[in-house]
């Protein structure tokens, strides 16, 4: 792995989770998303107003809650489902920031998260790093792509990475990398 670096390769997981929340909902519509104590990668946060922020002498964090979009469900998700995305920073001896995207659920009166996507966005997208198109049922997501000798700082390439919702979760459908705005600042090349 080149010094400095956070070595080459993908920045983003996909994965199938089960966490349940507190409360009774009828629906997923009845669920305040933006005052809930919401997770991210086995981290609870309280959001208020759909924002969270955290300091201390050791750092700073911060989670936004940026969008839900309600999603057609298979018939035994009754209680109904949403994508929510979360956008996140967190800074310490060096910064991180992110994008979450929860598939939360209402099934028998219960709230449960039933997969997370997660991506590093640490690098010039030269555009937003998250969509979502309702009339398709597509997410695409652009995650940092570090090459060799790619420094934190200084990512080289992303990952447009589009998934499609089949009913009960987001399947990967497509995934192609190109060039950040800095590796084409750089003239950078994609490794083959």
């Amino acid at each position: 792995m080149p010094p400095n670096s956070d070595g080459s390769g993908l920045t983003f997981t996909n994965r199938n989770v089960d966490v349940a929340y507190p409360g009774f909902y009828l629906s997923i519509r009845k669920v305040d998303f933006r005052n809930l104590k919401s997770r991210i990668v086995d981290e609870s946060f309280p959001l208020k107003n759909g924002h969270y922020e955290h300091r201390d002498r050791g750092g700073y964090a911060a989670v936004d809650l940026d969008s839900i979009h309600y999603l057609g469900t298979s018939p035994q998700s009754k209680g109904g489902a949403a994508l929510v995305l979360y956008s996140w920073f967190a800074a310490g001896g060096s910064s991180s920031q992110g994008g979450t995207a929860d598939v939360l659920t209402v099934r028998n009166g219960r709230l449960r998260c039933a997969q997370e996507i997660g991506w590093d966005t640490h690098f010039q997208a030269g555009g937003p790093t998250d969509s979502f198109d309702p009339s398709k049922n597509t997410l695409v997501i652009r995650a940092a792509h570090y090459i060799p000798g790619d420094a934190h700082c200084c990512v080289s390439a992303m990952d447009v990475v589009t998934y499609q919702w089949d009913g009960a979760r987001f399947v990967q459908s497509g995934i192609r990398t190109e060039l950040s705005e800095y590796g084409k600042s750089e003239g950078k090349i994609l490794p083959h």
